[in-house]
């Protein structure tokens, strides 16, 4: 008895050292930029029961300088999706619905070019239905109100799909904004109502709900993009065009609960959840690394499960492994990655948490994959080196940060994409492989 007591001891003991060296880890982290008279950042981390770490850097209101604090409301931006996704997959559960029903029984005169969209196709963004959420709509038409989600769908629709549905995958809101209507049509309740009566309410998630367009928020940040290199404030947009995609406001909290309430199966079975953390297959086939509402892949040996969110003013980054219960989130009152990008924080932290699993690597090898790679496709992919790491940039843009899952593959970290050197046997060229999902290229090295 008297040698178990130390054991439990000894495992406490070390779980406080273990918090004390992550917690140091990411104040250093944290610590490389200043962040007086900037947007801010709150991080969030949960393993099992217990809360790792939880800090604010910067700034709620740069022109007054208040200080971000913990558990601030966010709009948390397309992490939206993973309610909508839910509340698709409670409805089915009830036999509400089917997620092989073709979307035109819910709206009959939705244009597919006589193609059959499924609600599944809805779900993993594998519609063919073109994106209108680009610069013009930004600029002219974002901030648009709207009676209600089918004045939305029918304005924004457009009579051609981009591709045959179930072919390919391409991130689209309008797939989410019909799923947020078609939520309202079988329930019989508006979107807010639906996702307050059987998620928030359920789940005691009292600080997160859907934005409504003027609305005072206590304890929500001002939000900020960058113009001309200076932070201001972000242009308006109207929550009647995020019933499905965007719109809910949440805390760090609140969204532990979320993860919380999926993984213990309060809300949905653990079979419909499995299959919302699995990437989408056609054929067996792999589409996408997106299932429904969910990306997932394998990260530090681990399955990951994760999303972001970036609207104006605000981003969200939600990263958990199952395997361990653990659960980052990152949040911030700034929607440009450029300044603030609440996706690499999130991976930075998990690589300070799963330290041990990082792949050692040296400058001779790293410096066999740096270059320029003519690709298949037409473009140049250049490979450079900083230390010891790599980054990537396509055709000439900014480059982004590769991240070792092995000495020969790699994963972009601010994107669910992949990239594999393959030395040749004979003395010949070093080739590269690109992957994102279904879209894959191959380059040699000039």
């Amino acid at each position: 008895m008297e040698r178990f007591y130390y054991v439990i001891l000894a495992i406490f003991f070390f779980n406080i050292l273990q918090s004390q060296n992550i917690e140091k880890s990411i104040d250093s982290l944290m610590a490389i930029q200043s962040w007086n008279d900037k947007p801010g950042v709150e991080i969030f981390i949960k393993k099992k029961s217990e809360v790792l770490y939880q800090k604010a850097f910067g700034n709620s209101d740069i022109e007054s300088n208040i200080k971000l604090e913990i558990n601030s409301v966010y709009d948390i931006g397309s992490v939206s999706k993973e309610f909508t996704a839910i509340s698709i997959l409670q409805l089915a559960e009830r036999g509400q619905l089917e997620l092989t029903d073709d979307v035109r029984k819910f709206i009959p005169e939705f244009p597919t070019q006589d193609n059959i969209i499924t609600i599944e196709n809805l779900l993993t963004h594998t519609s063919g239905i073109k994106r209108h959420t680009n610069i013009s709509w930004a600029e002219n038409e974002a901030s648009k109100q709207f009676e209600n989600s089918i004045n939305v769908i029918n304005y924004f629709k457009q009579d051609s799909l981009d591709f045959v549905p179930n072919t390919k995958h391409s991130y689209v809101n309008m797939n989410y904004i019909l799923l947020g209507y078609i939520i309202e049509k079988v329930s019989g309740k508006t979107y807010e109502e639906y996702i307050r009566n059987n998620i928030f309410e359920p789940l005691n998630m009292s600080n997160t709900f859907f934005g409504k367009d003027g609305q005072s928020i206590v304890n929500k940040p001002k939000g900020y993009e960058t113009k001309n290199n200076d932070f201001v404030l972000h242009r308006p947009h109207s929550y009647s065009q995020s019933k499905g995609p965007g719109g809910i406001h949440s805390t760090a909290a609140d969204l532990a609960k979320w993860y919380e309430g999926l993984t213990q199966f309060k809300i949905i079975s653990k079979e419909s959840l499995y299959k919302a953390w699995q990437p989408y297959n056609v054929n067996n086939e792999q589409l996408s690394n997106y299932g429904y509402g969910f990306y997932t892949d394998k990260k530090f040996g681990k399955l990951s499960v994760f999303h972001n969110g970036f609207i104006f003013g605000y981003s969200t980054s939600d990263l958990y492994f199952p395997e361990d219960d653990l659960l980052i989130l990152v949040f911030s009152n700034i929607s440009d990655i450029n300044s603030i990008n609440t996706n690499k924080i999130a991976f930075d932290v998990a690589s300070v948490i799963y330290e041990d699993s990082k792949v050692k690597l040296d400058a001779e090898l790293l410096d066999s994959y740096v270059g320029n790679y003519k690709m298949d496709k037409g473009f140049i992919v250049t490979i450079s080196r900083k230390g010891l790491v790599l980054f990537i940039s396509f055709a000439g843009g900014p480059a982004d940060e590769l991240s070792a899952n092995t000495k020969t593959k790699f994963r972009v970290k601010d994107f669910p994409a992949k990239a594999e050197f393959i030395p040749s046997n004979d003395g010949g060229k070093m080739k590269i492989f690109l992957s994102n999902g279904a879209e894959q290229y191959y380059g040699t090295k000039e």
